[in-house]
């Protein structure tokens, strides 16, 4: 099983780097699908940075490949939004010996502001971040990468 999925990522690696298209758009495209995964998607994460990643004329296929290469992460993505939202916006706990609902809805508002505000922060920040990374990474060993990933990554 873990072959299987080793090969998997081969295969698209090897797809990913046999693009036929420039390293701004290969690098937009798979930044814009790898930054959906900082967003609650429900499961269409992949459709959703593929659509993405077409309309600001990025790499569709790069799209896909930056959404689904970190999916598993999601769970890691969504604490680092909160733990980051709540250093700008701190969280009051609520007093447990009140048994009052209000106060419950209030505490879930007050995590959901969290999670926003560190979504927006972490976005551009990774954003900028994985374009420059994935971009230089591109332009200057495309070919270097093709070649030891075609011959010696042997599954």
């Amino acid at each position: 099983m873990i072959r299987k999925k080793l090969r998997e990522c081969k295969c698209l690696t090897l797809k990913l780097l046999r693009l036929k298209d420039n390293s701004h758009s290969i690098a937009l495209g798979f930044t814009v699908g790898l930054l959906i995964n900082f967003v609650p998607s429900f499961g269409i994460g992949p459709f959703i940075s593929t659509a993405c990643a077409k309309m600001i004329k990025g790499n569709s296929f790069a799209g896909l490949v930056g959404g689904i290469s970190l999916i598993w992460a999601f769970p890691i993505f969504f604490y680092l939004n909160l733990i980051v939202g709540y250093l700008f916006y701190p969280i009051d706990v609520m007093d447990p010996s009140l048994d009052y609902a209000s106060e419950a809805v209030d505490v879930g508002v007050q995590l959901g502001k969290a999670f926003f505000i560190g979504m927006f922060i972490n976005i551009p920040l990774f954003g900028i971040l994985t374009y420059f990374i994935i971009h230089s990474i591109v332009r200057r060993y495309r070919g270097t990468m093709l070649a030891y990933v075609q011959k010696k990554w042997n599954l």
